[in-house]
């Protein structure tokens, strides 16, 4: 950890990681990139009894470091966040796929996928493509007055977002996708430890594949970018709040501190 790191992590602290024994095992790693049905995927593994699987809105903290052969990434590693977790999926399943299927040779992999690139493509910009962008704007600036909003900046906009698309999505969103779906593919993972499939698939690859009974339900209807961005607000809104009244407390200190300075000194002259 650098200096600077350091400095971070004393002033915006994060919670100790999670402890403890596994009361069940990981059973799905639901590997595709986000915006490629990972909600909708999600909301079915829970309706099929994978409860919980984890997902970007439960959480979005600082990412383990990446493995770069002097460390090898363990289950005890990812059960530091996914200790209470039989699944995973969205943008952080896949930041770690392979070191995700490593650590737990027995969950099921799951590759979801977008039929149509343009059209994933489309709807990762018009969604997480704000974080790609990183604007300098009122957001930005409530991120340094509260630790929740600080560390998703930090994750997602200068962390998880340029490190997975290599410094872009907007330029190198498509063939980051593309080379993704390779790399999985070619694991060479056996028939029944991998299932390739896309949210127009529906219940029955998925049920087969998991030996689940099909729900007499329709599928989960997912999350298009008008709800994602209600969503997001929503679980945001109290990290806003609280920021706010960060700035206004410190702005009030600002100002406070040296007039009582200036009024002490002046009094002692």
């Amino acid at each position: 950890m650098t200096l600077i790191d350091q400095l971070l992590h004393s002033i915006y602290g994060l919670p100790p990681p999670t402890s403890g024994a596994r009361k069940e095992p990981m059973q799905v790693l639901a590997i595709g990139i986000s915006r490629s049905g990972t909600d909708s995927l999600r909301e079915a593994l829970h309706l099929l009894g994978f409860n919980h699987t984890h997902h970007g809105f439960d959480t979005i903290l600082p990412l383990p470091p990446k493995a770069d052969g002097s460390k090898k990434l363990t289950a005890k590693d990812f059960d530091s966040i996914l200790l209470n977790s039989v699944g995973v999926s969205d943008l952080f399943a896949a930041e770690f796929a392979p070191e995700l299927i490593e650590a737990y040779p027995n969950a099921k992999v799951i590759l979801n996928v977008r039929k149509d690139l343009d059209s994933w493509y489309r709807s990762m910009q018009n969604t997480m493509g704000y974080f790609d962008r990183n604007p300098i704007d009122w957001d930005w600036c409530k991120s340094w007055f509260s630790a929740d909003l600080f560390w998703i900046r930090q994750t997602m906009s200068r962390t998880m977002m340029p490190r997975f698309f290599r410094g872009s999505f907007q330029s190198n969103g498509k063939w980051v996708y593309e080379q993704h779906v390779a790399m999985v593919r070619g694991l060479g993972l056996s028939e029944d430890r991998l299932l390739e499939w896309s949210v127009e698939d529906g219940w029955e690859p998925l049920c087969r594949f998991l030996s689940k009974p099909v729900p007499n339900i329709p599928f989960p209807n997912g999350n298009p970018p008008k709800a994602w961005a209600e969503r997001i607000a929503k679980t945001m809104e109290a990290h806003h709040k609280r920021a706010v009244r960060n700035m206004l407390v410190f702005g009030a200190l600002a100002f406070m501190i040296p007039v009582i300075l200036c009024t002490y000194l002046v009094g002692l002259f």
